[in-house]
């Protein structure tokens, strides 16, 4: 057997075992795990000496956005994410990611009534750069069209391995009423298409932030109180009975407080089939983190504007610790996304968009930063997000290595469920003969020497990291696509056109406790 690439000295984790063993590859392939290889066995393969060091799956993002545009402010700037696959893959395969899942994106626009259409139009994006890694798609959806509904998404399914959607629950060009949100639901069930919800009451948030600029409360910081807890506790509990209703599998996205995870680990101690994912910032920031930059009114603070933000302080993230051990949170993914603090349709939108702040100032101002430091901008109109697809491992890595997760704990999270919940494994996700050799390879623990982490290190396309000064205890030594070496020691080693587009089947996680309680669920809507 002749192989191309062998791993020697590995300690080779999976979600249910650590061992120590060898990898042989092959066309691609994982061919073989072995104690060890003789030199006749090894013959002209490359070589690479793991040195005892954690060898894993590479790992999933299922949460990534690259190529969207959200410029909804009142004067067309808002959002425009500052990665496309290029850099936003680079980044990725930096930060030992394989395979990341992106959203293609609809809009209330008559021209993206058809989610084919919108699905052919972001790939064309993607086609356009070429990806480091390999890629699929999700798809946002924000309307309930019957037609479309019963005549795509089976399409979507067969034709594009599209295997899930995201709804909203807040935001107001993108969220749905429950009528419209049980619509979407049907369909994607009887497609058997996994239902991402964004759980966010988007009234709550509304009001409060009403009254929040009735006080003169506008800077960055307020975004938080915008949005407690309670606001992804309410959405979290709604969904779970929309969902009960018509026994319909759903995910939550980035969960981030202590009582969304809450109001999950309930709905699946009675059997049904509700998933988590959260994300580093929820262990990582706090409300702290947004008036981290100079003062609380400082709008340098919108650097670290998310949905839903940070918990308040440290409690919640120790909630949520426990919900990495118990199995509530079935995924861990980025979240990803990626606004400039030096760009219009950056973070500056929330000052560029205020009447207020642009009083008096010139349309097109010739110093963007200088404006920055003299205004607040309004938090409302300031893009959500933040970058963090190369940091994810890296920052679950510090975790493994304080004892607060375990290593298949770790790879579970990362890489073998978000292949399973995606429709992707074994071919991702795994380490057995015939999977896809997709691998990270870490540095040894006691040969490493920890660092503070700098923007200037990372390999996206933003110019600041919500991680910037923490320091890093571990970080991909190799990353592996398919059997080729794509990042060595810190340096690229593939190209950009070296991943694929990924087709994906049903997901496999999607299972629960069939309920035949009518004042529960209403059963008589499948039956014949």
């Amino acid at each position: 057997m002749a192989f191309d690439l062998v791993v020697v000295n590995a300690t080779v984790v999976t979600a249910s075992d650590v061992s120590h063993c060898c990898i042989g590859i092959q066309n691609g392939k994982i061919k073989t795990l072995v104690d060890s290889f003789t030199s006749e066995e090894i013959g002209d393969a490359e070589v690479i000496d793991a040195e005892g060091a954690y060898v894993m799956p590479g790992g999933v993002d299922g949460h990534v956005h690259l190529c969207q545009d959200l410029k909804t402010g009142p004067h067309g700037l808002g959002g425009e994410c500052a990665d496309n696959f290029e850099t936003g893959s680079r980044s990725a395969v930096a930060g030992g990611t394989t395979t990341i899942l992106t959203f293609a994106t609809q809009t209330r626009a008559e021209q993206d009534r058809s989610l084919l259409d919108v699905v052919k139009a972001y790939r064309a994006r993607a086609e356009e750069t070429g990806s480091y890694i390999d890629y699929g798609f999700h798809v946002i959806i924000v309307r309930n069209d019957a037609e479309i509904l019963d005549r795509e998404l089976p399409v979507l399914m067969h034709d594009w391995g599209i295997s899930s959607c995201k709804l909203f629950l807040t935001y107001e060009t993108q969220r749905l009423t429950d009528a419209q949100l049980l619509d979407v639901m049907f369909a994607a069930r009887k497609n058997s298409m996994t239902t991402m919800i964004h759980a966010e009451n988007g009234d709550m948030i509304e009001w409060l932030t009403d009254k929040l600029e009735s006080k003169g409360m506008v800077a960055p910081y307020y975004h938080a109180l915008s949005r407690p807890p309670l606001v992804e506790g309410e959405a979290t509990n709604r969904a779970i009975a929309l969902a009960q209703l018509i026994q319909n599998p759903i995910l939550f996205v980035h969960v981030g407080s202590a009582l969304g995870a809450a109001n999950v680990r309930r709905a699946q101690t009675q059997g049904l089939p509700v998933y988590a994912e959260t994300c580093p910032q929820y262990f990582n920031l706090t409300w702290d983190d947004l008036k981290r930059f100079h003062s609380p009114t400082c709008f340098e603070n919108s650097k670290m504007i998310c949905s839903p933000p940070p918990p308040p302080d440290t409690t919640d993230q120790e909630d949520l610790f426990i919900g990495l051990h118990n199995g509530t949170f079935t995924i861990y993914s980025s979240d990803h996304c990626p606004f400039r603090y030096d760009h219009p349709h950056g973070k500056p939108s929330g000052v560029l968009e205020d009447a207020k702040s642009m009083a008096g100032e010139p349309e097109e101002p010739e110093d963007l930063g200088a404006l920055l430091k003299r205004k607040q901008g309004a938090f409302r109109l300031i893009p959500n997000g933040i970058p963090g697809v190369e940091t994810r491992l890296p920052l679950l890595y510090n975790a493994l290595a304080r004892g607060r997760i375990t290593p298949s704990r770790f790879v579970e999270l990362t890489a073998t469920n978000p292949a399973k919940l995606y429709g992707l494994y074994p071919r991702k996700g795994a380490l057995m003969p015939g999977s896809d050799a997709d691998l990270v390879i870490w540095h040894p623990d006691k040969t490493f020497t920890p660092f503070r982490l700098t923007n200037s290190m990372l390999h996206h396309n933003v110019d600041y990291t919500p991680y910037e000064g923490v320091e890093f205890v571990n970080w991909p030594r190799y990353t592996i696509l398919r059997g080729k070496v794509m990042w060595a020691n810190g340096q690229l080693q593939g190209q950009v056109r070296d991943g694929q587009y990924l087709k994906r089947g049903p997901s496999q996680l999607s299972q629960g406790v069939s309920r035949k309680d009518s004042r529960q669920v209403a059963m008589w809507l499948y039956e014949q």
